[in-house]
């Protein structure tokens, strides 16, 4: 569900508190827990509960909990609390305060979650050093993340500290922590005054009426006046209740509505995402400012951003969709989908933002909200690898239509003139001494699915199949068993990458213009031999195919003797296997019919005394 609050008028919680309840002290069993980090050198590691190592000033406690940040840590390196702590009650608004203790000015992000209400995370900056100092955060704050509402209504039972967020330190840092508190405050019935410019309608109408969950969504019940007959009608409501409110403009008792969708960032989706509103958040009296009729901004503050995405040439689109997402105004995967009304192959989006926005942002093939199935860029030349390898929006100041591919930094969406490369993946599993049954390669390019890609048994214990890519980085597993059993690495091995939790230690494969091969024994960097296009010397040594473009035959001319029968496969681009036969190790030549091939891009792999020599064909 997307919420965006469009104004949210602060209170002063401290002289309105009505209630204070400690959630943490570290003092008593029932107000402790320790945290456990993420995202460092420290990951699955826990703090400390601690001697007040400073006790004096606005903290005289005995116990406070300690925090470190170790250098390189990624920059949203945090801990979570590891067991339950008293519940986070921000039903009215409040302040979610606490005592910190800095060596450096800095700041701490406090995130809430597995609430009411969906995740909430906001951040306040810390100037005072080596000295206790309490910090607030205000939950009437929009969240710093999708869906970008407040907190004020909901219960959390998770809480997420982030020290020195969105920082990478070149040197360890230590952080202090205590009493964690909740002040909580009261609301009382607000006037609200609703603006709506009508100047841009694309029709006619007599009245115009704000609807709402005030009034049950009344037909009638709140007309709005143009006075002066400038188009911009208004009316104030009275004796709004506090909290979340939904609400819309319509024009002669609903004969129209304003149409919205979950793409609007002033709105509120319900979960079946057919009911779209423009939502309120009440705290006093407020009049809102005006904005243009199905619009969330003024009729002269916005734009329309248009995406228009080609899925490209080697990735099949999820039943999900393709998805525009990520930066800091673009939502999760599945907020903003793209569609090809037309099926013309192109799928596209306009959304509208204010004058100036601009963002780093992806494109997912499917609505995965651990962007697992993002594309991958990284390594060409719109991927900034400092913002997870994502594309940048400049600051947009008029309509305007951004083109390309998915997974191709291209301006246009023509994928035609896509460099595609085919990798050829053995693993020879003659060492591994446990049984197994099936092979496959999985990796980031298939969002790590176990059995996307079956890898055909060779013979003499190794396993190969070819895929497509476009240029970039990747990181890829030899699987067996459908997912039941992985490659592990210690971390260091020449052939792979950890990434920056230190969890998570993968091959590492770099693709560019060139089609390659690489093959290794199970579970180590140990290379083993085969060759593939690229090698002509090698490849022409050991056997002809010709035509390389055909409809119907294609003949492949051997050119030495094999010591054994050779072992001929035909795959297609995702790695399947079409056809497989054996030739005596004496064959001069042999003849395939392929008519009855679907059109596409083929791999031709002859198997020659465990030497795999890989070649393409095209099938009209």
């Amino acid at each position: 569900m997307k919420i965006t609050i469009l104004l949210i008028t602060l209170l002063g919680f401290l002289s309105n508190a009505t209630s204070q309840t400690t959630i943490l002290d570290f003092e008593t069993e029932e107000t402790s827990t320790i945290f456990q980090y993420f995202a460092s050198d420290l990951e699955a590691t826990t703090n400390a509960i601690i001697d007040n190592p400073d006790p004096s000033g606005i903290n005289t406690s005995a116990k406070v909990a300690d925090f470190k940040k170790p250098p390189n840590s990624e920059s949203f390196a945090g801990a979570f609390a590891t067991t339950a702590i008293i519940p986070i009650d921000l039903t009215t608004s409040a302040q979610i305060c606490m005592k910190v203790w800095f060596e450096n000015p800095g700041n701490v992000a406090l995130k809430l979650e597995m609430g009411t209400l969906a995740n909430w995370v906001t951040t306040q900056q810390v100037t005072e050093t080596n000295q206790w100092t309490e910090i607030c955060f205000d939950s009437n704050d929009v969240s710093q993340e999708d869906p970008r509402q407040p907190a004020t209504g909901g219960v959390f039972n998770q809480m997420v500290l982030f020290f020195d967020f969105g920082e990478v330190l070149t040197e360890e840092r230590n952080y202090f922590f205590d009493d964690v508190i909740v002040n909580s405050g009261t609301l009382e019935a607000a006037d609200v005054t609703f603006s709506v410019d009508m100047n841009n309608y694309p029709g006619t109408f007599t009245e115009v009426f704000v609807s709402g969950t005030f009034n049950d969504f009344s037909d009638t019940a709140e007309l709005l006046s143009d006075d002066d007959s400038d188009g911009v009608y208004t009316v104030t409501v009275s004796d709004i209740a506090p909290g979340a409110h939904e609400y819309l403009y319509q024009v002669d008792n609903f004969a129209v509505k304003e149409e919205f969708n979950r793409t609007y960032p002033c709105v509120i989706t319900d979960e079946s995402g057919d009911f779209s509103n423009r939502s309120l958040f009440v705290t006093e009296d407020v009049s809102l400012e005006t904005v243009c009729w199905e619009s969330c901004y003024t009729c002269d503050g916005s734009v329309d951003i248009t995406f228009n995405l080609a899925a490209g040439p080697v990735i099949a689109v999820s039943p999900d969709g393709l998805f525009v997402a990520g930066g800091t105004g673009l939502g999760l995967p599945g907020d903003n989908p793209l569609t090809d009304d037309d099926g013309d192959g192109i799928y596209s989006i306009t959304i509208e933002r204010e004058i100036g926005f601009s963002s780093f942002y992806t494109f997912t093939n499917g609505a995965c909200v651990d962007y697992l199935c993002k594309e991958v860029i990284s390594g060409q030349d719109c991927a900034d690898p400092d913002n997870f390898n994502d594309r940048f929006l400049p600051a947009v100041t008029s309509d305007t239509e951004v083109s390309t591919c998915f997974g191709v930094c291209s301006e246009t969406t023509d994928c035609s003139g896509a460099n595609i490369s085919s990798v050829t993946f053995t693993v020879d599993m003659s060492d591994y001494t446990e049984s197994f049954d099936s092979v496959f390669v999985t990796g980031n390019f298939v969002n790590w699915v176990g059995n996307a890609n079956p890898m055909t048994d060779l013979g003499n214990g190794r396993y190969s199949t070819t895929i497509d890519f476009l240029p970039g980085n990747y990181e890829y597993k030899f699987r067996l068993h459908n997912d039941n059993v992985e490659e592990t690495f210690a971390g260091g091995e020449s052939c792979t990458i950890t990434d920056g939790s230190g969890v998570f230690t993968n091959r590492l494969l770099t693709v560019d213009s060139n089609d390659q091969n690489v093959c290794f024994f199970y579970e180590t960097c140990n290379e083993c031999m085969t060759t593939s296009v690229g090698d002509l010397d090698v490849e022409t040594a050991y056997y002809d195919i010709y035509p390389t473009v055909t409809s119907d035959m294609v003949q492949l001319k051997f050119h030495r003797v094999s010591s054994d029968d050779r072992d001929i496969m035909i795959t297609n681009t995702t790695g399947q296997l079409t056809y497989r036969s054996q030739v005596r190790n004496t064959t001069a030549s042999k003849q395939i019919d392929v008519s009855a091939f679907d059109k596409g891009i083929y791999y031709v792999s002859v198997n020659n005394d465990g030497i795999i020599v890989t070649k393409k064909i095209v099938i009209l």
